[in-house]
């Protein structure tokens, strides 16, 4: 649907069947690389604000038995 999208979309601003397949073809492509180096720099961004983050949970506290188990998965560590 994407792809069909694009076309009709390139097919409106240029007039030009060719083009409008041309891109169509490209730009997912350079969307899938695009995505790629996305995910890598937001996984960094992640990081640096996880390593700021002073709480070291290792599951989220709302369990009754949560400090017992966080207990267990730090030593098995």
């Amino acid at each position: 649907m994407h792809v069909f999208n694009a076309v009709l979309v390139a097919y409106a601003l240029s007039r030009s069947w060719r083009v409008a397949f041309a891109i169509g073809t490209i730009e997912p492509c350079v969307q899938t690389v695009a995505f790629f180096f996305h995910e890598r720099a937001w996984h960094k961004i992640e990081s640096r604000q996880k390593k700021k983050d002073y709480h070291d949970s290792v599951i989220d506290a709302s369990t009754p038995a949560a400090g017992m188990i966080e207990d267990y998965l730090r030593h098995k560590q």
